[in-house]
């Protein structure tokens, strides 16, 4: 078996789309409302760009 190297921007996105699949599963079964989701989105993704960010500046040349 080949060990592949590790891709931060597959972990992104995999993160992104469960973060987003979860918001979607808490409203459709009312475990959150949409006023709780206007703060916790917005802090998802600035989490996720300053991951981004940091990820890429790790990144060899």
């Amino acid at each position: 078996m080949n060990l592949h190297p590790f891709r931060g921007d597959a972990l992104f996105f995999g993160v992104l789309f469960t973060l987003v699949l979860v918001g979607w599963a808490a409203m459709t079964f009312d475990l959150v409302h949409y006023d709780d989701l206007v703060v916790a989105g917005p802090i998802a993704l600035i989490l996720a760009g300053v991951a981004g960010i940091v990820l890429s500046l790790r990144r060899k040349s």
